[in-house]
């Protein structure tokens, strides 16, 4: 047996921006999608104002000025900084964790420190995860990891203590007892609806159940879930496993209708992928490139998509510039309005896996060295201090993102400047 503990950020988004601006503390505070779409993180004042999360921001824009909440463009470059710092400081305090987002993760420790020892551990890491990175996380705990995710929504509760523990069987019942079964990691709305049908209303009402009625309605992902909630581990952490594929896309801040745009977008997230795509030490045997435009009526949204074979799999970003702009050639409709187009990189093989066979084409090792030595420049200094053309130099195509915060953590330019009088 283990302790379960699953630590996840309170509020992420705004949390981030709080960590750079500590005079929105206490205030209200909302962060958007891309493209300034909707809502996405909401602080707990503004949720007390109503505010809903995935609400269009132009239905709620008026009330937002009236009601002073302050806005913010998402700035995901921020978000990840933070985050893998966050990730990296949990990392040093247990023997096992699994990231499972952006903003939480899993850890297990092991069953020879006792319930009060493992409470005491937990409200200790999230007092220096506060201290070290400047995010309040909440930590649920729990014998297993889905009661880990009960846990961490009731410390969610208790903002001020921000830990919860499950480890006691006389108050997990007690709490089972009034948790609805909807809130269950797991159970959507459908199967939640369905559960309903048969008069399980909460936690308790569901582990009631045989595993052999569960299996049979619910196959062995609910008998799973039935025993996790029973006490019993049956869900272990889970290893990364490589990446199958790497996707960049975004949306257009108006209509674009000029090829040569859509081009510049494509080498950039190309450009984007192939960078994640050397870090992870992989190469790429094919590329999807896709497109979406607006119907006649302008109503709805349309798409078409191709898919470039590579003669050897590769990781040059020249390479990939090129096959981008051939799929763009067949693909580009003209007159069409665009909104949206990416690149998703396919079949992904490690160095190991990759060995090109006598009638394959190596690697170029010079366009490697050039493409390793702008890496290293753009991580060093800034992003996009070293550029292909193709990507083009003003990039008019952006999303908008009207509010978004400076990158203070990821870029020289951005730091606050300190004077001293």
């Amino acid at each position: 047996m283990s302790h379960f503990v699953l630590a996840d950020c309170n509020n992420f988004y705004v949390s981030c921006e709080r960590m750079l601006h500590p005079k929105l503390e206490e205030k209200p505070v909302i962060v958007l999608s891309q493209n300034d779409g909707c809502v996405i993180s909401r602080s707990q004042e503004a949720k007390q104002l109503g505010i809903k999360m995935g609400e269009p921001f132009f239905k709620v824009k008026e009330y937002c000025e009236r009601a002073k909440v302050i806005v913010y463009s998402s700035n995901y470059q921020l978000y990840g900084d933070i985050s893998e710092r966050v990730m990296n400081s949990l990392s040093q305090f247990a023997p096992e964790m699994q990231i499972y987002s952006i903003d939480e993760a899993f850890l297990k420790f092991p069953i020879t420190l006792s319930d009060e020892e493992m409470f005491a551990e937990c409200m200790r890491i999230k007092k220096l995860i506060k201290k070290w990175v400047g995010i309040p996380i909440s930590i649920g705990i729990a014998p297993t990891k889905t009661l880990a995710k009960v846990a961490n929504s009731l410390a969610k509760q208790n903002r001020d203590l921000g830990v919860f523990s499950l480890n006691e069987p006389l108050s997990r019942e007690a709490i089972l007892k009034e948790y609805p079964i909807e809130d269950v990691w797991g159970i959507g709305r459908r199967l939640s609806k369905r559960l309903k049908g048969i008069g399980i209303l909460t936690v308790w009402d569901f582990i009631q159940l045989t595993p052999y009625f569960v299996r049979k309605t619910m196959g062995v992902v609910g008998e799973r879930m039935l025993l996790e909630l029973q006490g019993i581990s049956a869900l272990d952490l889970e290893e990364s496993s490589p990446k199958q594929s790497i996707t960049f896309s975004r949306s257009f801040g108006r209509k674009v209708t000029d090829i040569s745009e859509l081009g510049e977008a494509l080498a950039t997230f190309v450009s984007k992928a192939c960078v994640k795509l050397r870090k992870q030490k992989q190469y790429a045997a094919a590329l999807l490139v896709y497109l979406q435009f607006f119907s006649q009526d302008g109503e709805s949204l349309q798409g078409n998509h191709m898919i470039y074979s590579f003669p050897s799999p590769t990781d040059d970003t020249i390479e990939m510039i090129a096959a981008t702009k051939q799929c763009l050639t067949k693909l580009y409709i003209d007159k069409k309005k665009y909104k949206k187009c990416g690149v998703i990189l396919l079949d992904l093989k490690s160095a190991e896996q990759f060995m090109p066979d006598l009638f394959q084409k190596g690697p170029d090792i010079k366009r490697q060295q050039v493409m390793r030595a702008m890496d290293k420049l753009n991580t060093r200094l800034k992003k996009r201090t070293v550029f292909l053309g193709g990507t083009g130099i003003h990039q008019d195509w952006k999303s908008r993102s009207d509010q978004r915060s400076p990158y203070n953590t990821t870029s020289w330019d951005h730091l606050p400047i300190v004077k001293a009088y």
